[in-house]
């Protein structure tokens, strides 16, 4: 007699089967923000007494000063960033994505924001940059490339792309951080991810279950749940009596490639000085929590003067590629 599913995973695996897709259709598409719209600049007033707004600001001051020049690509804007906020600095920014909608979101906040030498593209997730060689002068890229169905070529089309002495600077999602009791993972609601993190292969299997939360026993899964259900709360028993509920079934795959594994392919690819850094965001973190709250600048100029020298320096820190998500790269 066949052993019973022991967890969701299993479960979902022995009971249903999910559709092939990618994370564009099964999530990007559907989100109307990306971040929730709490992105100081883009959706709110900025305020640097705010600690996230502060961080934030280290974010843009890295990516502009580690990858400095006129044309710049932005590789999966999302919601507009870091697109929006290199273009108010000046910059000729064109953002891509594989996600209409994304491209959608971006332009209207650029519109929103009387913004206009930002420009946004759609280009399908896998398919060629449809650019001439050469045609930027720096690439960032916040935790897009993994999210390709081939990062390795993807990282290849960007090179092309960028003009000789270029650089890349990228921030990527480091799976060492789910490493000790968070590999598999849940986010539960009418539309249900679960995270299978295969750490030491460097790969995701992603599964979302779709529900109809009017369902009377998505209802009750919901209150038995609680507001924040760990993984493990998702039993084979609730799963079962949750599948009245079930709209339908999807999975994908995303590889999530380690500092050691994208540094390697830079260096194949053709980029110089492939280098995992120190990073402005990190930076911003430490010094706001150091500040007297009476220090703290409010104004986004303020804290541009007080944070531009330091990011400045700090972005050229070269650090472990096993500790630092940040990687900085020249073509």
């Amino acid at each position: 007699m066949p052993t019973p599913p022991s967890d969701a995973i299993e479960w979902i695996c022995a009971n249903l089967t999910p559709s092939q897709t990618d994370s564009t259709r099964a999530l990007y598409d559907h989100m109307e923000s990306q971040s929730g719209a709490c992105l100081p600049v883009i959706y709110q007033p900025f305020d640097g007494r705010q600690r996230s707004h502060f961080v934030d600001r280290g974010a843009i001051l890295d990516f502009a000063l580690a990858a400095p020049g006129e044309r710049v690509l932005d590789f999966g804007p999302g919601d507009g960033w870091p697109s929006l906020d290199l273009a108010l600095l000046g910059r000729q920014v064109t953002g891509v994505d594989g996600s209409r909608r994304r491209v959608e979101v971006c332009r209207a906040n650029a519109s929103r924001l009387g913004i206009t030498n930002a420009a946004f593209v759609h280009v399908p997730p896998g398919q060629p940059l449809p650019f001439d060689d050469e045609s930027f002068d720096a690439v960032v890229a916040a935790s897009s490339i993994e999210q390709t169905p081939d990062p390795r070529a993807t990282l290849a089309e960007i090179h092309r792309v960028l003009a000789p002495g270029g650089r890349l600077r990228m921030y990527y999602e480091s799976l060492d951080r789910y490493r000790g009791g968070r590999e598999r993972e849940l986010s539960f609601g009418p539309r249900t991810v679960l995270y299978d993190r295969h750490l030491d292969e460097e790969y995701v299997r992603h599964y979302l279950l779709t529900f109809d939360a009017e369902k009377k026993c998505f209802e009750e899964a919901r209150t038995e749940l609680g507001p924040r259900p760990a993984y493990a709360d998702l039993t084979p028993a609730i799963l079962s009596q949750l599948q009245e509920a079930l709209v339908s079934a999807e999975t994908w795959t995303t590889r999530h490639p380690s500092g050691r594994t994208f540094a390697a392919w830079l260096g194949e690819i053709g980029f110089a000085g492939v280098a995992g850094t120190h990073d402005g965001n990190a930076f911003a973190g430490a010094l706001f929590d150091r500040l007297a709250e009476a220090d703290r600048p409010g104004s986004i100029e303020a804290v541009d003067a007080m944070l531009r020298p330091q990011v400045g320096v700090v972005v050229t820190m070269e650090a472990p590629l096993a500790l630092s998500p940040w990687i900085c790269a020249t073509r």
